[in-house]
């Protein structure tokens, strides 16, 4: 399980790598304090999480997400959600 933890600072571009890793290998990715992101930037955490294909920017690979793969969020409350459903 992969577990980020956002400051008021991080953006959707911090998150990435650990949901890819994720999708990759077919683990859970939690992130804590999800708000930080703003809600235009976690609906696209959303539905690029729900996508069939996920290109990497910089490498050019297709990830594609494995059995398994989960994406929670955790709010400031520690309320945890899953965001694929």
């Amino acid at each position: 399980m992969s577990n980020l933890t956002l400051n008021e600072y991080d953006s959707l571009e911090d998150v990435l790598p650990a949901v890819e890793l994720a999708m990759q290998t077919g683990d859970t990715c939690r992130i804590r304090n999800i708000e930080f992101l703003g809600r235009a930037h976690l609906a696209a955490l959303c539905l690029l999480a729900m996508s069939e294909n996920l290109m990497d920017l910089k490498t050019g690979e297709i990830h594609h997400p494995h059995s398994g793969f989960a994406l929670l969020a955790v709010d400031e409350q520690g309320e945890m959600q899953n965001l694929l459903n």
